[in-house]
């Protein structure tokens, strides 16, 4: 029975955290007012209108290739970059900085930057999910790769391997987990921006819908919007990069992984 208990109470942690958030909600709407905080029960019967309608999708899909297309151009120029900063000196001192200035620039000026030099095109939304999303992905990559054990990299040389099997079979295993934590915070960080570019300048897109739904004033239909979108985001988290994360590491020995370490 502990066992059982211990295998599953990761799920009862999550319903309670959940149903804390619910009461709290609930008690947010009294406090201030449904005028400003709409209860559980509006907001719940405006998420299944936008569904039923199909509108959600249509919008949905939009978001979607944008983030896809966005964050595959990041993460595949992260990736070798990331590692030469990590076993390169010369390398890292040379886009050190430019790295944390991109960390460092918000996300809305990048934006708005973007959408008046690309107008209000797909492109915009392309350029702004690879330009705030890389310096996020890169730094990850670049500070996993300085954590691989120094002795490996040497037994790697001292058995005269190769660049690309070194690459291979010591330093990609090692940073597997650094490469499955970058694809999730680099996902999470561009749904954030997709949706600020779609507000600010597209034509489509669930950010285009809330900036709609904003123009409206109606606060239940930004609610809405904003809550179908999470639970779209929460089905890729848990439903796709968490399987692929707990199989990609079981070797370890503990599937619970979170960015290189063991979680107890």
């Amino acid at each position: 029975m502990g066992d059982l208990f211990h295998r599953f109470d990761r799920f009862a942690y999550y319903l309670f955290s959940i149903l804390v958030f619910l009461v709290m909600w609930e008690v947010g709407a009294a406090l201030f007012g449904r005028n400003l905080l709409p209860g559980i029960a509006p907001v719940a019967v405006e998420m299944v209108a936008i569904i039923e309608t199909g509108e959600f999708f249509v919008h949905l899909a939009d978001t979607l290739q944008r983030v896809a297309v966005g964050f595959s151009i990041a993460y595949g120029v992260s990736i070798p970059l990331g590692i030469a900063m990590g076993l390169d000196r010369r390398v890292e001192y040379l886009f050190d900085i430019p790295v944390l200035i991109g960390i460092s620039v918000p996300g809305l000026a990048v934006a708005i930057l973007a959408i008046i030099w690309f107008g209000l095109s797909e492109l915009t939304a392309y350029v702004s999910v690879f330009l705030l999303a890389t310096p996020m992905i890169v730094f990850n990559f670049w500070q996993g790769t300085k954590s691989i054990d120094a002795d490996l990299l040497q037994m790697g040389r001292v058995f005269e391997m190769s660049k690309i099997n070194r690459a291979r079979h010591i330093i990609l295993p090692s940073l597997l987990p650094h490469l499955l934590a970058a694809a999730r915070f680099g996902l999470a960080l561009s749904w954030k921006i997709i949706v600020i570019v779609e507000l600010l300048g597209l034509t489509s897109g669930i950010g285009y819908q809330i900036n709609n739904a904003f123009q409206l004033y109606s606060i239940t239909g930004v609610i809405a919007w904003t809550l179908n979108f999470t639970i779209v985001m929460m089905l890729i988290e848990f439903g796709i990069l968490k399987t692929i994360e707990r199989r990609a590491t079981a070797w370890r020995g503990d599937s619970d992984v979170q960015g290189g370490g063991k979680r107890e």
